[in-house]
């Protein structure tokens, strides 16, 4: 039996952070954040406005809203357009002005990310706010946002599962049916039509939706993204296979590899060092170690092999609702927005477990997957194993 998402819950784990900050209402435009509260997918941008008690009222393009509300938990939607009376910061302001929030504080979502599809409040939105409202005060409520969101509930934690499955049937697929003369494009298809069938919502990344690398476009120096080509695969060519899938809004991230041909002895190093450094990293991701003693566990290993130049220094980044990709990152680091590594991992939290191991001129090789933290250790959501695929077709 599925579990039903409580979007009132969801609605009042926000709403009493807002209290703990005194912010009066908060202005959501992230896609991850309006996903999370709203539950329907809003491609166009949308701006939901949350009040410390009450409902949120949703703005998106009107050419939308119909489709958004019918798909929404909360009705209170709003079409917006470019013609008078429509513009959506019109509205917004007309929002907050009703309720006496002139002078009132604001919640904000600011911030930055490599993820295009990160939508953070914009420069000149920002100005709009502040110009409408000189004597109100903006907060930025991301990182309390961001606290929320890598503690998943029941109902995530289930979508997150079947969006894994998902993934693991699109690269079963993909390795049944590769071969010698296959486009990277082609290739790409096969995991999209599985995955599509298997109930999969969006093939969400920007990254080139399924990612299929092959012989040099796999071993780029650090390469980690891979969008498919008409390259045609080649024997001899290591090639990385890294599929999306979406269910629930929540999304699957697996990557995983194949060798077209007997491998070379270099090609059997590089990948013995990379499976190793995947399980070493899988047995890592447990409650109560920081985001930076895995990392530096990591680079110890690759330190050992002789192989750390190869690597791509971090090793996972988080997941969540669409919209939803980076924060944390596993690295050493903190930097705002992105890593912080004295972030301790908890039971409930999914994290892509991640490896890019690319030595130009042998091969490259890349592990993604969702891993869920438990109270005793970690649950691996994907099952597909980290050894390299040997295909003799």
């Amino acid at each position: 039996m599925s579990t039903q998402v409580d979007h009132e819950a969801r609605l009042k784990k926000i709403q009493a952070k807002m209290d703990e900050q005194d912010i009066d209402v908060l202005i959501a435009t992230r896609l991850s954040t309006v996903g999370y509260v709203l539950g329907a997918f809003v491609p166009w941008r949308g701006v939901a406005v949350i009040p410390r008690q009450g409902e949120p009222q949703l703005y998106v393009v009107g050419l939308d809203a119909e489709r958004v509300k019918d798909d929404s938990f909360f009705k209170n939607v709003t079409a917006v357009a470019p013609q008078p009376g429509m513009a959506m910061w019109d509205q917004i302001l007309s929002y907050l002005r009703a309720r006496g929030l002139e002078r009132g504080r604001i919640g904000i979502e600011l911030g930055h990310s490599p993820i295009r599809i990160e939508t953070f409040l914009l420069a000149s939105e920002y100005e709009i706010l502040r110009d409408a409202f000189p004597h109100a005060t903006f907060n930025n409520a991301t990182h309390f946002l961001n606290e929320i969101f890598i503690i998943k509930d029941e109902a995530e934690v289930e979508s997150f599962r079947r969006a894994a499955e998902i993934c693991d049937l699109g690269l079963g697929a993909v390795l049944k049916e590769l071969k010698v003369g296959m486009t990277e494009t082609e290739v790409a298809g096969i995991a999209e039509y599985a995955m599509r069938k298997a109930g999969s919502e969006l093939n969400w990344t920007f990254t080139g939706g399924q990612e299929i690398g092959s012989g040099h476009r796999a071993a780029y120096y650090w390469g980690g993204g891979t969008p498919p080509t008409r390259k045609r695969i080649e024997r001899g060519d290591n090639v990385v296979l890294d599929v999306h899938a979406m269910y629930n809004l929540c999304l699957g991230d697996l990557a995983r590899n194949a060798i077209m041909g007997e491998p070379t002895a270099e090609q059997r190093e590089l990948s013995d060092v990379f499976v190793a450094a995947c399980n070493l990293l899988l047995h890592s991701l447990k409650p109560g170690a920081t985001y930076g003693e895995v990392a530096d566990k990591m680079d110890a290993f690759m330190d050992r092999t002789g192989y750390r130049q190869y690597a791509l220094p971090g090793y996972g980044h988080g997941i969540g609702i669409l919209g939803n990709e980076w924060y944390p990152v596993v690295m050493n680091s903190s930097v705002p927005y992105e890593s912080k590594g004295d972030l301790v991992l908890q039971p409930n939290m999914i994290e892509i477990a991640a490896l890019v191991l690319n030595r130009p001129g042998v091969g490259g090789l890349r592990m993604e997957m969702s891993v869920l933290i438990t109270k005793d250790g970690n649950e691996p959501l994907n099952k597909v194993p980290f050894e390299p695929a040997i295909i003799e077709r």
